[in-house]
């Protein structure tokens, strides 16, 4: 058993409100969910304020690292961005949509330097947009976080064996495509069902059923996982630790408790651990009101451990 090296890190920046409420129907999305997150560990005195970090906002040229030059021309304009994102109405001249978008991003690309860096677990207590493709936003994703994250981990560090553990309900299509040509990058995934075909030797796709519950859906986990990271012998894990599994959750279909999401999340951390991978953590999907509890769960069971 190696162990991280050093203590656990968290990335938050007020700038992760998503101003959308106001914009459009987004009942189904708790646009404080990051926020509350937040709140509840300074509350209940998990964390000090100084101890959560403040990521520096990505930039253009960050995003031209996944994404296409004419799709990101196409991002500067909020009209663009309403359409993806499903809007009602924005102002023409609104720009705080794609901001959201670059610092939530910025939280991501540092979560996972700092990881590596550090050989320790880090947070970001935002990200996982996993369906965005180089020259596409889909399922509200207009930038992939996750994608460019690895690609500024590749720029500061060189190639290096990445494993995507995506266990978010929704398939992780976008990362999947935009490294379906590098095997350096392997993509797992446990979901209702594939968006995309993914024509690639790094890449495993489990389909599980609607209705699927605990047992199942962690004998899925431990039966695959550790195989894959023994055989691939990640130097980066990169998890989406997406919410949208839970038995309440308004999108999915799955029936996993509360209890189940946290035992995935600890088996994942602890595979990590234990291997001494060093690892970053994005919140990914999860829609109601009580979304933000499940990724807060994992965060002190982290913190307390």
């Amino acid at each position: 058993m190696k162990f991280f090296k050093s203590k656990p890190c968290l990335y938050f920046s007020t700038e992760y409100f998503l101003g959308l409420c106001e914009k459009g129907p987004r009942s189904s999305f708790d646009c404080n969910k990051y926020r509350k997150i937040r709140d509840k560990l300074l509350e209940n005195k998990v964390v000090k304020p100084s101890h959560i970090l403040e990521p520096r906002p990505a930039s253009w040229d960050d995003f031209r690292l996944v994404h296409s030059r004419g799709y990101i021309e196409k991002l500067k304009d909020p009209m663009f961005l309403a359409k993806i994102l499903f809007l009602d109405y924005v102002n023409p001249f609104d720009t705080d949509i794609i901001d959201f978008f670059k610092f939530v991003t910025g939280g991501t690309i540092q979560t996972f330097l700092t990881a590596y860096e550090k050989k320790t677990v880090c947070f970001n207590l935002g990200g996982g947009f996993h369906h965005a493709k180089k020259d596409k936003g889909e399922g509200f994703c207009p930038v992939n976080d996750v994608a460019i994250g690895i690609a500024r981990f590749f720029n500061n560090f060189g190639k290096k064996r990445v494993l995507i553990v995506d266990l978010d309900y929704h398939h992780g299509n976008g990362t999947a495509k935009i490294f379906e040509n590098d095997e350096d990058v392997f993509t797992f995934s446990i979901h209702r069902d594939n968006w995309d075909d993914i024509d690639k030797e790094n890449n495993m796709d489990i389909l599980l059923p609607d209705g699927t519950e605990d047992n199942e859906y962690l004998l899925q986990l431990k039966l695959y996982l550790p195989d894959v990271v023994d055989r691939f012998k990640p130097e980066l894990m990169v998890y989406i630790a997406g919410s949208d599994v839970h038995i309440g959750d308004t999108f999915g279909t799955f029936n996993i408790s509360t209890e189940g999401v946290l035992k995935r999340d600890m088996f994942v951390y602890n595979l990590a651990k234990h291997c001494g991978i060093p690892m970053g953590i994005v919140a990914g999907g999860g829609y109601g009101k009580e979304s933000w509890e499940l990724y807060y769960n994992f965060i002190i069971h982290v913190l307390g451990g």
